[in-house]
């Protein structure tokens, strides 16, 4: 029997099936209730209803058929309306989506849980499902409208580039060729250095010897593929011989003359030694050295490079027959060859997609809906829909390694998931997630964490005061931080040059061991997006690189005729780092992003604003310094940082629970603005202020558990 006041409920199955009004309440509608939760990494709300039901008479047999037809795939929503006995009508009051998952069937009773809309389950189910960034279909198969990639032009950021190899044979490297009719009389010489110690250039090993040709057949050793100052270091010591034969019969020659040359295209060669006789009986020999030269040239894509040399054997006397046979030995004692430069190449263009394109399309192809995602943060005037200006973390393009490198996306799609994209802006920009309800429909929403905590009322209780239980949150106390990227080493000597790398810094907290930790799975560093460019398609193509499945993050400007990437044109200074006015993603440094964090760091720190949270470890290049145009003071990568320096704190580490009547006026104010504040008066008439991490109403009791963030100010009243 219903209790006097008992609120009384009307359930309604709908769906693929038919609508059908039930006549028999589930077992466990006495529990019928509304609970809403914060994510604590994500800091979205989940609005949810009733965990379990179980339906028995009609609702049992309804469902019994739908599961019979489609299994766990039916779709069967469920619509709780209550019984309003003052205007005698029945209201909404909630609704979710039967889940086939969860069913336990008897004869008597269909017991499952009734879970989240099919929006919010298919978005949570498909978050680290990989999405084709330009296909037509999402992943249920739903036509999506096309979507177009932006074409970004990628400068060229200056890369340092080595050659080293230094040779010390033991024994002496010994190459032989021939003189056997008149062509082989002259011979061009090549000098090998043997296999390199660094080849950043690719030039691979030098092989020397003797190769029948003439001055103008020579082959360069190295074919520039970078412009840059190249600076050009070798020396080296050889020994010549030409040598009789026993197959040379009475054959001789009279005389051997040659030259060593460096030179640069077709410019005149430079002559580096020179050797020769007239008068020989007999073998010839001769040591040839070169001293150390160094030469500094502007070198373009394409140039070549020639070190080589000639010798000419001639006045020979062959044998009876006609005939001789003479042994040319290079013998090659030692030296060196270097070559290094500050290399750049040609711009190439790159397809992805904007932040808020990229964002959207993974929320079209996850939960199969056109409109499906929304951020005013990342949203722009000529976004669709449009917004009033475009957002702080708009200027952001999002590409794969094969885009980068100039793929077609016919041959190699570019795949976005939810997980990797959401987590790197995440990382970089301090934001948060989550499902909510707007005109247009259920979207997923992103923007920076205070969005979340929004300075608004949206239930004052403090008429009353409530009993209040507060905890410390012990885990949202921290003695370190570690912000920035896993992926951004280059393999090359320019790794050390890299800011956008991995930062650690200790908190001056002693009670607390745990770690801030938001690492980015995208990589910023440009050292690494240039190495990956300059490996391009058409002359990589069956070429594997380790940077072929990563994704990058490249911060861009609207210029006249679209976007363009954003090197330091925003900057009044950038200081100890590599060919300042090339690199990529200043805005992006892990010392800056401490600061887009701030917040939640100072959250921990309320009793320390004079102390200083210390740089102590730092990946890649540590000594970058840089100023924003109007900032105050520059930003030092390996810095120590006053805490009241980084923003204010929203709330306090703590937790305050309490149970206060609700109305049903009162829960649906507040499911109508879940992220406002609620005021509330604990048992020594204390005013406080919190946001909702956790709340449970049951309909049946008229009384609500909230569980709340507290808030570190209160509003003005």
């Amino acid at each position: 029997m219903l209790e006097q006041n008992a609120p009384r409920f009307r359930y309604t199955f709908d769906g693929e099936f038919g609508r059908r009004v039930l006549r028999a309440d589930p077992k466990g509608w006495e529990e019928t209730g509304v609970n809403l939760h914060r994510d604590p990494k994500y800091h979205g709300q989940t609005l949810e209803y009733i965990t379990q039901l179980a339906f028995v008479q009609d609702g049992r047999v309804y469902l019994s058929q739908a599961y019979a037809q489609r299994g766990v795939e039916a779709d069967v929503r469920l619509l709780i309306e209550q019984y309003d006995p003052n205007a005698f009508v029945w209201k909404f009051y909630s609704e979710g989506q039967v889940h086939m998952l969860s069913r336990v069937e008897t004869a008597t009773e269909f017991r499952c849980n009734i879970v989240q809309k099919d929006f919010t389950q298919k978005f949570n189910n498909r978050t680290d499902t990989a999405v084709d960034a330009f296909g037509n279909d999402s992943i249920g198969g739903v036509a999506l409208p096309a979507k177009q990639p932006l074409v970004l032009e990628l400068h060229s950021q200056a890369i340092f580039k080595r050659y080293q190899a230094d040779y010390a044979p033991d024994p002496p490297m010994i190459a032989s060729g021939f003189v056997m009719d008149d062509p082989s009389r002259e011979q061009l010489l090549y000098f090998g250095f043997g296999q390199p110690q660094v080849d950043d250039f690719e030039v691979e090993e030098v092989y020397g010897g003797p190769v029948v040709g003439e001055r103008p057949q020579a082959v360069p050793i190295y074919r520039t593929k970078e412009e840059g100052d190249f600076t050009i270091d070798f020396e080296f010591f050889t020994q010549l011989r030409v040598k009789l034969t026993a197959s040379s019969g009475s054959g001789d020659f009279d005389t051997v003359e040659g030259e060593y040359y460096f030179r640069i295209n077709d410019e005149p060669a430079v002559l580096l030694a020179s050797f020769g006789d007239t008068s020989i009986a007999g073998d010839f020999f001769a040591t040839v050295d070169v001293p150390r030269r160094r030469i500094t040239r502007r070198l373009r894509v394409g140039d070549r490079i020639y070190l080589f040399g000639r010798i000419y054997v001639h006045d020979i006397n062959p044998n009876a027959l006609g005939q001789y046979r003479f042994e040319i030995q290079l013998q090659h004692n030692g030296g060196h060859f270097r070559m290094e430069a500050l290399t750049q190449t040609p711009a190439t263009s790159c397809q992805g997609l904007l932040a808020y394109e990229a964002m959207e399309r993974v929320c079209q192809a996850a939960t199969d809906e056109r409109v499906a995602f929304r951020s005013a943060y990342f949203g722009r005037t000529d976004t669709q829909p449009a917004y009033p200006g475009d957002g702080a973390g708009s200027g952001l393009f999002i590409s794969g390694g094969f885009q980068v490198r100039g793929f077609p996306l016919s041959e190699k799609p570019m795949t976005l998931t939810w997980e990797g994209l959401f987590d790197s802006l995440a990382a970089t920009h301090w934001l948060g997630t989550g499902v909510e309800q707007r005109p247009e429909g259920p979207v997923v929403v992103v923007e920076p964490v205070p969005y979340f905590y929004p300075d608004t009322l949206t239930l004052d209780l403090s008429s009353a005061p409530v009993e209040v239980t507060s905890t410390t949150e012990a885990d949202e106390f921290y003695n370190k931080v570690e912000l920035g990227y896993r992926k951004w080493e280059t393999q090359q000597v320019n790794g050390l040059q890299e800011p956008n790398s991995r930062r650690e810094w200790a908190l001056p907290l002693t009670a607390a061991k745990n770690t801030y930790t938001f690492l980015s799975p995208y990589s910023a560093a440009g050292f690494y997006l240039e190495a990956t460019r300059r490996q391009r398609y058409d002359a990589t193509a069956t070429t594997d690189q380790g940077s072929d499945a990563d994704s990058f993050l490249i911060c861009v400007l609207r210029s006249p005729s679209g976007w363009q990437t954003e090197r330091d044109q925003r900057f009044s200074r950038v200081e100890g780092v590599l060919s300042p006015d090339t690199l990529y993603n200043l805005r992006l440094t892990p010392a800056r992003l401490l600061r887009r964090h701030g917040p939640a760091l100072r959250a921990c720190l309320l009793h320390q604003d004079r102390e200083r949270i210390r740089f102590s470890f730092g990946e890649g290049n540590n000594e970058l310094l840089t100023q924003l145009m109007g900032e105050a003071a520059p930003v030092a990568e390996s810095a120590d940082v006053v805490v009241e320096s980084l923003p204010a704190p929203l709330w306090r580490p703590e937790q305050d629970e309490f149970t206060a009547p609700v109305s049903r006026e009162q829960l649906a104010q507040l499911l109508a603005a879940p992220r406002g504040r609620i005021r509330y008066r604990d048992q020594t008439g204390l005013i406080k202020e919190g946001w909702i991490l956790d709340f449970k109403h049951t309909a049946r009791e008229g009384e609500g558990t909230f569980t709340l963030r507290p808030a570190l100010t209160l509003l003005a009243v």
